[in-house]
Order: structure tokens, then sequence, then C-alpha cells
């Protein structure tokens, strides 16, 4: 197990797959992406993180310059080579080209999608999206089920609880506002806000299924297209309830999730099979998320 003190000696846990409070306690600000796909590109690799001026080459603080980093790297936009320097990954590189300003649900939802699943970066959201099944709670209960989800995965090993405290205060504040908060043009509000995943009021969080104006097939496809990467079908059950299958991720019904899988089978983008009980789907077509991600913002520009 390796603690990591930053300079102002707030406490980080990696462990294996595990890292609690990597954000300096910074939730995702909208505009912040964008500073770090403006600068970064997918062949160079740089160190401009480590530079003594990257708060001016950001426009940002400093502990606010190690945040950006961390999310870009919770994110999944940029690749890490040791020692050497970090660049956009396939992805971000994609979202540099075609949603810069990060102005489509669609890109929301990957980014979303990316974030839930890293538990090498991001533990306390692998959790909260996959192991916690809670539906409406406060932030006690959020921490019982986290803690105890993260003690039996880290079989028992030692952090600071101070630390899995602040990731669910950043957590909560990145995807619910008050219900009073109505001011559009505050660029403190995370832009995962309007997914509208997490709902908050008078202290008491509810989970909600996304709000189909803000979400659509492409989304349920870009997930089909990781799972199917190597295989040729899939079940339905394990599309929906596994761990970072639909129902945990987006928080979707059993309903809203077969409506989308027969939406893309009209479409041809993939087969639905419910003929005696199989309820598979298999792909028609060799896909990979990186493929989908193109495909939609080569047809929505």
């Amino acid at each position: 197990m390796l603690y990591e003190k930053s300079v102002d000696d707030k406490e980080r846990l990696i462990m294996g797959k595990i890292r609690l409070q990597g954000h300096e306690k910074f939730p995702l600000r909208d505009g912040w992406l964008t500073k770090g796909l403006k600068i970064l590109d997918s062949i160079e690799l740089s160190r401009v993180f480590n530079r003594d001026n990257a708060p001016d080459v950001f426009g940002i603080g400093s502990n606010m310059v190690k945040a950006l980093r961390y999310w870009m790297k919770a994110f999944g936009l940029v690749d890490e080579v040791q020692g050497k320097g970090i660049k956009l990954s396939n992805i971000g590189a994609l979202i540099k080209q075609y949603d810069l300003y990060i102005e489509d649900d669609f890109t929301l939802w990957i980014l979303h999608s990316s974030i839930a699943k890293n538990i090498d970066e991001a533990t306390t959201w692998y959790m909260f999206f996959n192991r916690c099944d809670l539906i409406e709670f406060n932030k006690e209960n959020m921490f019982n089920v986290l803690k105890r989800e993260i003690d039996s995965y880290s079989e028992y090993a030692k952090y600071s609880e101070k630390s899995l405290h602040t990731d669910i205060d950043v957590l909560l504040s990145m995807y619910s506002k008050d219900k009073e908060m109505v001011d559009p043009e505050d660029n403190n509000i995370s832009p995962f806000v309007q997914l509208g995943l997490v709902k908050h009021s008078n202290a008491i969080y509810t989970k909600n299924p996304p709000n189909k104006n803000h979400i659509n097939g492409w989304v349920v496809l870009y997930e089909l297209a990781e799972r199917l990467t190597k295989r040729k079908d899939i079940s339905i059950e394990e599309v929906s309830h596994d761990e970072m299958g639909l129902s945990r991720l987006y928080n979707m019904t059993d309903m809203e999730i077969n409506g989308y899988l027969d939406r893309l089978n009209e479409k041809g983008k993939i087969r639905v099979d419910r003929t005696a009980g199989l309820d598979m789907i298999y792909k028609t077509e060799e896909i990979t998320s990186e493929m989908v991600v193109k495909k939609y913002y080569e047809s929505h520009r």
C-alpha cells in the first residue's frame, strides 16, 4: 500500500486498483476539460502539467491544475507513459475534434460511462454507480454502503475515512444541485448535473433514470460495442444488470433498456432474439466503442 502526500499534505490512497481523493477537493467545473483538450494532442507526449508555469498555461490555480490532470485521467481522456508524459487517448482526440467545448449530451454520457467504470482512478465513483443499490439516501447512508464495498474490495486495507467523505462530497456536487440553484451561468456547476442521474432536496439524494430528452440509442450502442468487441453475442440480462450494466451506470429500467434495444434492432445496428427465452443480442457488424463515437459525431454535425 502506498500513500502519497501532495504539497499541501492532502491524503490520497493508491492501493492496487483503489484511489481516493485525487481531485484536490475540486469538483469538475464547466470548461475545465476543454482547457486540457485544447493543449494536449494524441501524438506528442506532454509534461505541461508538471511545468512551473502550468497555472498560467491553463488559467487556473496550481492545485486546480493538479485536479484537472486527475479529471483528465479519471475520464479516460489521456494516456500516460510513466516518466515521459501524457497525451490524449483515442476517445480524447475524438472529443477534441468533434465536441471540444463538450456541448453535446452524448459526450457527457460517454465521459460519465468512463469515470463510472474507472475503479483505478475513481474508486468512489465506481462503487457508487455499480455497487451502491440505494435509491433514496443521505450522505451518511452513502458513506456506510461505500465503505462496506471498498473494505470488501480492498480486503480491509487501511485508508482515511476523511478521504472517502471528501469523495462523496465531490461526487454529489458533480451530479446534483439544490433545486433552488437556478443560475445557468454559474461555471462552478458541473456539466454532469444536467444528466439528471442524482436529484437533491433537503439533504436527501435520489438516483433517477436519465431524462429521455438528454439520452438516445447511441449511448446504449456505445456500451454494447465495448462489450461485444471480442464477442459475437451477449445476453440482455448481462448488458442490463451485470456490474457496469445499463441499469447500474444509467439508472435505466428494464422497460427503457428493452426499448432502446428494440430500436437499435429495427435500425439493423444489432439483432435481438427473444425467441424460446433466449433474450440474446447479436452484433450485425464489427464495431468498437471508438467507431460508435466517431459515427455519432459524423452523423450529428
